[in-house]
C-alpha cells in the first residue's frame, strides 16, 4: 500500500432523475414567495378598502369614488396575481418538460428551457418585485 496507488476511475455520473426534482422544487420554493406576496398585498387591499369605506360611512366595500390610495393597491393586486398565475404556468411548462424528457431520453442533457419561458418567468418575478415594492411604498 503505497503512495498514489489508488487509480482514478471514472467519474460518477450523475443521477437523471434529480435534475426534475431539483427543478419541480426550486419552482415551488419560487411560487410559494409569489404567493406569499400576493396574499400580503390583498390583505393590504383589503384593509385599505375597509378604511375607505368606514371614512365614507357606506354600506358595502366596493362602492365608487374609491381614493387614488384604494386604486393603486388595486392595481398592484392586479398585476401580483397575474405575475403569479404566469409563474405557475411556467413552472408546470417546465416540470412536464423536464420529467417527459427525462422518461424518453433516459438522461436530461439537452433539455434546456426555451428562451421565451425564461423571458416570460424573468419579467413576471420582477413585475411581482415592482408590485411589491409599490403596494409596500404605498403602506399596505
Amino acid at each position: 500500500m503505497g503512495e498514489g496507488t489508488e487509480e482514478a476511475g471514472p467519474a460518477p455520473s450523475r443521477d437523471p432523475g434529480l435534475q426534475p426534482e431539483r427543478t419541480a422544487l426550486a419552482w415551488r420554493r419560487t411560487i410559494m414567495s409569489a404567493v406569499i406576496a400576493d396574499i400580503l398585498i390583498w390583505r393590504g387591499w383589503f384593509h385599505a378598502l375597509g378604511r375607505a369605506g368606514s371614512q365614507r360611512n357606506t354600506d358595502g366595500l366596493f362602492t365608487e369614488g374609491h381614493s387614488a390610495h384604494v386604486i393603486a393597491l388595486g392595481v398592484c393586486v392586479m398585476v401580483a396575481s397575474l405575475t403569479t398565475v404566469v409563474l405557475v404556468a411556467c413552472a408546470i411548462l417546465r416540470i412536464r418538460t423536464l420529467h417527459a424528457g427525462v422518461g424518453v431520453l433516459g438522461h436530461s442533457s439537452g433539455i434546456a428551457p426555451g428562451a421565451l419561458m425564461l423571458r416570460t418567468a424573468s419579467a413576471a418575478i420582477v413585475a411581482l418585485a415592482v408590485a411589491t415594492m409599490c403596494a409596500l411604498a404605498l403602506g399596505f
